[in-house]
């Protein structure tokens, strides 16, 4: 790399409580799908979907983009596991519920 690019490389995460939408966001941002799917399978601890692509021309000191967005289970259990995975995150999408009655509350914990 020339000594004018800059880092290159982004830690996207994707939180949420479970059954959210978190994995079908990460799935259309990786372009896995399209749209929604109505087949729901909860994530297991973390899923890490890469992707590269070249910045748009405004942002050309960063030539070529290589975006990690982990898509994070929002199931209790793993709670441990939130802390480390946050570490040199870049930015955090958060998904919402808003048909969930507990959906403030989703807000407050996470």
């Amino acid at each position: 790399l020339s000594e004018n690019k800059m880092d290159n490389n982004l830690k996207i995460l994707i939180v949420g409580p479970q059954g959210s939408g978190k994995t079908t966001i990460a799935n259309i941002l990786g372009e896995i799908q399209e749209s929604p799917s109505t087949n729901y399978r909860p994530t297991i601890g973390v899923r890490i979907l890469e992707l590269e692509r070249n910045a748009p021309a405004s942002a050309g000191i960063f030539g070529k983009v290589s975006i990690e967005f982990w898509d994070v289970s929002g199931d209790w259990r793993y709670e441990k596991t939130w802390g480390p995975v946050m570490k040199g995150a870049h930015g955090i999408i958060y998904v919402l519920d808003p048909n969930s009655p507990a959906g403030e509350n989703d807000l407050v914990n996470f």
